[in-house]
């Protein structure tokens, strides 16, 4: 039975599973062959060739080759399930690959010492990223401390209702009906200022993209975390739309981005 690499298991774990799935090697240590099973039936059903006999021949090209692709994963997968049953994970699989994920070890604060534990090891996703999502399929920070530096972030920002105010497009009384508004499906406060016929969308934009810009940037929290160095930083930034604009193209309308 020929070896594979880490990498190549979390590969096709994404072709089965889909591409935003968090996978470490816990994932790998509990996955469950009726797992496997589930996604691959559920991926071929939508996959399979036959079901587009009647469409353009570029398109049957396209899924055929997702279909093989898809085969090809749920191939992988069952060939790493059957090694884990014989031997330890440390030992399935090969050498790391050059182009995968290196380790990264601050040398002020041994990762070990850190309160986060899920580290991300693969292959680089192929598309776009904002920056704490590009660090952490890096290797360098784990998933949490992208939830965390969010939180961090978001608690940066301006209120919006005070910017509005500050801007003479709101009063103390329309800022609290805004507040106290309560609609099906409606809970930002800029659509409940839009419902209320408070704020035209262009009003509302115009108050998200300065918040935004007053908040402070992310990289400054993994700075004062310990991750990296205030130099390495620039570094880090300038591989990040290297790598953007690489994987931009096709994800027009679907990717904002910034590096905050």
């Amino acid at each position: 039975m020929p070896q594979i690499t880490e990498a190549e298991v979390f590969r096709a774990c994404r072709t089965l599973f889909g591409p935003e799935l968090n996978l470490s090697r816990d994932f790998l240590h509990y996955l469950q062959p009726a797992g496997v099973r589930s996604a691959y039936r559920k991926k071929a059903k939508v996959t399979h060739p036959d079901r587009f006999a009647v469409d353009a021949i570029a398109t049957q090209e396209k899924q055929q080759r997702l279909f093989q692709d898809l085969n090809q994963a749920h191939e992988t997968v069952q060939t790493f399930l059957k090694q884990r049953e014989k031997y330890p994970a440390a030992t399935i699989f090969r050498s790391r690959p050059r182009n995968s994920a290196p380790a990264y070890t601050h040398p002020k604060r041994k990762r070990q010492d850190r309160p986060y534990s899920k580290y991300y090891r693969g292959p680089l996703p192929n598309r776009p990223l904002q920056f704490g999502l590009y660090l952490y399929y890096l290797g360098i920070i784990p998933f949490n401390a992208v939830i965390s530096a969010i939180t961090w972030q978001r608690k940066q920002r301006p209120v919006l209702g005070d910017i509005a105010k500050r801007w003479g497009w709101l009063d103390d009384e329309q800022i609290k009906q805004i507040l106290n508004y309560r609609c099906t499906g409606v809970h930002k406060f800029g659509e409940r200022a839009e419902h209320l016929g408070l704020l035209k969308p262009l009003q509302v934009r115009a108050l998200l993209m300065h918040q935004r810009s007053q908040q402070k940037q992310m990289g400054h929290y993994f700075i004062e975390q310990g991750f990296f160095e205030e130099e390495q930083l620039h570094h880090l930034l300038n591989q990040l739309a290297e790598h953007n604009r690489t994987f931009r193209q096709g994800y027009a309308g679907h990717y904002y981005f910034y590096h905050r």
